[in-house]
């Protein structure tokens, strides 16, 4: 897949395992919407062993709380189902409704710089966990050799500038020493 295209695909969610014996896994769908899948048709896995991303077909999808249940043709046995463990999902940009106001693709804020409200530079986001309550930025400073993590709620976070890929955060006593 060409990297123009690789670009307009969105990190989803994750599978975490199978689920029953004729093939369905579990895709663990980070910001926690699994109904958004309802409305595609295709999705890519992706993962560290593979150049490109590889699609696949969905024949049936239900929601289970922040989670999807997912069947991809193709995939029918457990053993297969199990094969696809870890691997993370990836869904066309096209496909997906836009974020809503203060809402963000994770694919979209990793990468991006860190600032602290007074101007110091934290790093970059390397990757964001769901902590189940709320999503969290682990910002990755290589200079210093450190690591932060900043829960991604209006208290800490408080501006995204996509446009100009900077997330500021407050400064808050004891958060980045």
């Amino acid at each position: 897949m060409p990297q123009s295209a690789k670009q307009n695909l969105v990190l989803y969610g994750k599978i975490t395992r199978r689920h029953g014996l004729y093939g369905e896994v579990k895709v663990f769908v980070f910001g926690g919407h699994p109904e958004t899948l309802s409305s595609v048709k295709e999705i890519y896995l992706e993962s560290p062993g593979l150049k490109e991303p590889r699609k696949l077909s969905l024949s049936r999808i239900r929601t289970q709380r922040s989670a999807a249940i997912v069947k991809f043709a193709g995939i029918d046995t457990p053993e297969a189902a199990d094969a696809l463990k870890n691997l993370h999902v990836l869904v066309k940009r096209s496909d997906l409704s836009a974020p809503r106001e203060d809402e963000y693709y994770w694919t979209d804020l990793i990468g991006l710089r860190v600032r602290t409200s007074l101007g110091d530079d934290l790093g970059e986001v390397e990757k964001l966990i769901d902590s189940g309550g709320h999503d969290i930025l682990v910002i990755k400073n290589s200079e210093q050799n450190r690591e932060f993590l900043v829960p991604f709620v209006k208290k800490f976070v408080t501006d995204v500038d996509l446009e100009g890929s900077i997330i500021t955060v407050e400064e808050v006593e004891g958060l980045f020493e």
